[in-house]
């Protein structure tokens, strides 16, 4: 398989030294595809409970028939036709040209949902999926159903929607459910790495979503940039809010101890001046002790020497046939003093790149310890770093 622009990425490198971030954040390239298959519709009713925990996206061969199988796909599209008339469905996305997605959810609306997504305006411009959307539910903000194409959020001047995040108020048999993670709903998605987390009955964790939909769209007034609410043994940061003093994931990289730590990064982007700063806290915790191991699409040539100087194990994500990693995951394993083992997840939206700051973005602290999500995360970016070592990246 093939994917669209795979050509162009094996003659740019394993390595880019120069990032156009608005194409390398933005996930741009989610083509329309040829042909492409209608997703399945239509509610599905009777028992039903939701899985809680992480769905991890692996490559299909060709979106053009296969998008629907894709597994991250293929969870929203069961999470959708599982929802039940008078419930209400709100999706924050950046990219949007799934046809089956639009397909579902119209179908749900038709049925008697509430259909609320927001998507940034570039995704617009020539997808079928948003012109369905819009001729299908509207874009008046004052309906039940709508599709808002944002030109930034209440929460600052310069943001724009980069959020990847999914709220249902009911599906099946479970109530209040939240999914966050990496994934766009494009094409080229599809061809991609990526992963979501699922919560299900968290009233807390619902709240905290519910509202930042909220905000995003202008249903009231926002709270304001630099929201960070705990939630139990896990916490999450809102962007905008802070800068590069005061960068939340420096935090929790900067705290973490050394010896008997081990450090992995899933990353699709990874440059400039926060990229850097990240770059030599996590060379600092290598030389120390820590091990490191990276796998990333776009980086930056200094990035990567900084890591290797280091020791840290470094591999491209830009596989030979086209497919890539879009996750913006760290999993994070060490062991306190006392022999208290931690095992924790930050996934979400944020690149490792300055440009994540002022925008609308999630990253999400998921406390992984004992929990089986953890092993399927390893398995999963275990399978990413051999995949590279075969291919010789």
């Amino acid at each position: 398989m093939t994917g669209p622009g795979a050509g162009t990425r094996r003659l740019l490198g394993p390595l880019l030294a120069v990032l156009l971030v608005t194409t390398a954040c933005t996930g741009a390239r989610s083509d329309e595809p040829h042909g492409a298959a209608a997703g399945p519709t239509g509610y599905v009713a009777g028992p039903y409970e939701v899985r809680p925990g992480v769905v991890l996206g692996t490559p299909v061969d060709d979106p053009d028939t296969q998008a629907a199988e894709h597994p991250v796909v293929a969870r929203l599209l069961e999470l959708v036709a599982r929802t039940p008339p008078g419930e209400r469905i709100r999706i924050i996305t950046r990219s949007f040209s799934l046809r089956p997605v639009a397909d579902a959810l119209i179908d749900a609306h038709e049925r008697g949902v509430a259909v609320q997504v927001i998507a940034n305006r570039h995704a617009s411009k020539d997808f079928k999926a948003v012109a369905r959307m819009k001729e299908a539910i509207g874009t008046s903000r004052r309906k039940e159903s709508f599709i808002y194409l944002s030109r930034g959020s209440g929460r600052g001047p310069r943001t724009a929607t980069h959020q990847k995040t999914w709220t249902f108020t009911k599906v099946g048999d479970s109530r209040r459910v939240v999914v966050v993670g990496s994934a766009n709903l494009s094409y080229y998605s599809t061809q991609q790495y990526s992963d979501m987390y699922v919560f299900v009955g968290r009233r807390d964790v619902w709240r905290v979503f519910d509202r930042d939909f909220r905000d995003q769209v202008g249903l009231e007034p926002p709270r304001g940039p630099g929201y960070a609410p705990v939630l139990g043994r896990h916490r999450v940061w809102f962007f905008p809010g802070w800068d590069l003093d005061t960068d939340p994931v420096q935090a929790v990289l900067r705290d973490l101890p050394a010896r008997g730590t081990h450090l992995r990064f899933a990353m699709y982007a990874w440059h400039g001046e926060r990229g850097r700063r990240i770059a030599e806290i996590v060379a600092a915790k290598a030389r120390a002790g820590a091990r490191v191991q990276v796998i990333a699409l776009n980086i930056g040539r200094e990035i990567v020497r900084v890591l290797r100087d280091a020791g840290v194990e470094v591999h491209s994500a830009a596989y030979d046939d086209g497919d890539d990693v879009h996750s913006k995951l760290s999993l994070l394993s060490w062991t306190d003093a006392d022999g208290t083992p931690h095992r924790h997840v930050l996934t979400g939206s944020d690149n490792f790149g300055t440009p994540s700051l002022p925008r609308d973005e999630v990253v999400v602290d998921i406390d992984a310890t004992g929990r089986r999500s953890w092993a399927r995360y390893v398995r999963w970016f275990d399978g990413m770093i051999e995949r590279a070592v075969a291919e010789g990246h």
